[in-house]
């Protein structure tokens, strides 16, 4: 059995019909192995068979460039199509930003691109031919993702970053929002986040402090985007956390850190300070939908500020 029929336990399941069932799985893996053969061959396309069963083109090479590896922040370019030609993505203008995710597992859908990315180095353009079982499986997504679909995926690896670079990036994104928009009244924490106090609530009483359990109504958003990642308006059913807690996001920690009851707040958070490094979906769009599906496990895309508006309820 080749090493990817062991592997595909270990990647998060966007099929839940062969779960647990090794016959099915077999199958499933061997009908896509013969049918990318078979497009392979009679397309006379010379390509390196990796070992969990995808293959590759190197197209440009870059002697000189980066290698990347594991946990590296990568940006990149890519066009997605089935061995069909149907276009699933074309995100290739490199006038507009790459897309960005962690080199690490659990760190893109589909998930061969992430394993592509440590066989090459920055600048370099790899083809890719994806077997399903490595790229979206049995999911579909209206006619845009097909069941069982083979790809074929071409990528520029174009840019590592660090740390700091994306907190700059996101940083300037953030302030870029705040004037494009005309908002007034955010201020910059040391920590990073922008923060503005709509309402400063009552005028006496308990100050919110760690270890309070505190409830509050909120919207939260990533920024720029009108749907909410999550929300609760019910004043009698609030959220609650404890204050301080290490478990809780830590920029919820920070900004109703010092508050009073009925306090009103609006909140720019970075990624590092928010949900982290999350899966990077591609195509965005299929990303709620997987969530809901519980294919992955946060909504919030990575390496993107989110917007929090909130009124604080409860204190005790």
């Amino acid at each position: 059995m080749r090493f990817s029929v062991w592997l595909i336990g270990v990647l998060f399941a966007l099929n839940s019909c062969i779960q647990g069932v090794e016959s099915d799985l077999e199958k499933a893996i061997e009908r896509d192995d013969r049918l990318l053969k078979e497009f392979l061959q009679r397309n006379n396309i010379d390509a390196v068979e990796t070992p969990l069963g995808y293959y590759y083109v190197r197209e440009v090479s870059a002697a000189t460039g980066n290698q990347i590896v594991n946990n590296d922040i990568v940006g990149i370019y890519y066009e997605i199509r089935t061995i069909n030609g149907q276009l699933i993505e074309d995100y290739f203008d490199e006038t507009k930003p790459p897309k960005i995710f962690a080199q690490s597992e659990g760190g893109l859908v589909p998930r061969a691109i992430n394993f592509a990315a440590g066989l090459a180095k920055e600048g370099e353009i790899l083809k890719l031919y994806v077997p399903s079982y490595l790229a979206y499986q049995d999911y579909t997504y209206q006619q845009l993702i097909l069941p069982n679909s083979n790809l074929q995926i071409r990528v520029k690896y174009a840019k590592i970053y660090t740390v700091e670079e994306i907190k700059t990036l996101e940083d300037l994104a953030i302030q870029d929002y705040i004037a494009a928009n005309e908002l007034e009244g955010f201020q910059k924490t040391p920590e990073g986040l922008y923060l503005k106090i709509v309402s400063g609530g009552n005028t006496t009483g308990t100050v919110t402090a760690a270890g309070n359990v505190i409830g509050f109504t909120y919207g939260l958003f990533q920024m720029g985007d009108n749907q909410a990642l999550a929300e609760s308006s019910n004043t009698m059913s609030p959220i609650q956390i404890s204050l301080g807690n290490p478990s809780n996001l830590q920029f919820l920690n920070l900004a109703f850190l010092g508050l009073r009851l009925n306090a009103e707040i609006e909140v720019f958070s970075p990624s590092h300070l928010a949900f982290g490094k999350t899966t990077q979906v591609i195509p965005f769009q299929i990303r709620r939908d997987l969530f809901q599906k519980s294919f992955i496990p946060q909504v919030a895309r990575p390496f993107e500020p989110v917007y929090l508006k909130a009124k604080l309820v409860d204190i005790r």
